[in-house]
């Protein structure tokens, strides 16, 4: 089979455990789309951020955002599809995490809303324009939700799993949602049926590219359902051991360029 589409996950796979991409990764996706590849990042980052990985990227305008939430393109920021929570269940989700001590971002469009406790850590530690750009810092932002009448599109929460599950204990009964995670230090809150899979699907409908002719790597459990749905799935060295079973291919880890690796792998 000849792969038309290379779809890849973001932070654990494309960039490094410093946030980086390397000079070799950045070669291998120069000559992949030499050979009339797309590559499309599929990430659980808002739109803005993505975008930024995306303009200095050898890579397509179109992207999978937001955990598969939102179908977008990186040269003007905009949101083509969306997949949303209805207003009172995202603000129920929202109420489980805003007054724990847990980090927040609660996806709106293209925006993220977040509280001061997560805002005083995001300011010293992250240090992504694109984030910052996008965020509303508000303390109640349930509230928020409500009075505006917001549809949510993703609830991220980050930090000790005993307070994680805390939260979880509260979400899981709510209708309408799928509960998945990028790590043991976080959880990620969707509407139910949304996924990397099923937006990289409707992305390569827009290409005319079928699932069949599409890679993907990944090295998440939020990536499982992306790696289901391609002809190749992928998972990177440092993947969660559940996500390698799902591979046909597991590449080197990200500090050591597996993503490169993968590409000479199956385009060679």
């Amino acid at each position: 089979m000849k792969y038309r589409l290379l779809a890849l996950d973001l932070d654990g796979t494309l960039l490094n455990s410093r946030k980086e991409v390397t000079p070799a990764v950045k070669r291998a996706l120069e000559w992949v789309r030499e050979r009339g590849v797309h590559v499309v990042l599929s990430t659980g980052r808002i739109v803005g951020e993505a975008a930024e990985f995306a303009r200095e990227l050898p890579c397509d305008d179109l992207m999978v955002t937001a955990g598969g939430t939102a179908i977008a393109a990186a040269s003007d920021e905009r949101i083509l599809q969306s997949w949303e929570m209805p207003c009172e269940i995202g603000a129920k989700v929202v109420e489980a995490v805003q007054s724990r001590p847990v980090r927040v971002m609660i996806y709106v469009g293209s925006k993220i809303y977040i509280n001061e406790y997560s805002n005083r850590d995001f300011v010293v530690n992250y240090r992504v324009e694109g984030f910052h750009a996008n965020k509303i810092v508000t303390e109640d932002i349930a509230g928020e939700i409500r009075k505006n009448h917001l549809c949510v599109t993703k609830v991220y929460a980050l930090g000790e799993r005993e307070v994680l599950e805390q939260a979880l204990a509260e979400i899981r009964p709510l209708p309408g949602i799928t509960i998945t995670s990028s790590g043991a230090d976080n959880f990620e809150i969707l509407p139910a049926g949304a996924d990397k899979g099923r937006a990289l699907t409707r992305l390569g409908e827009m290409l005319g590219v079928t699932p069949a002719e599409m890679a993907a790597v990944g090295d998440s459990d939020n990536d499982a359902e992306m790696l289901r749905a391609v002809g190749m799935p992928v998972a990177m060295g440092n993947a969660d051991p559940a996500l390698k079973a799902l591979a046909k291919y597991v590449t080197a880890d990200c500090d050591h360029d597996g993503v490169a690796q993968a590409v000479y792998h199956l385009f060679g």
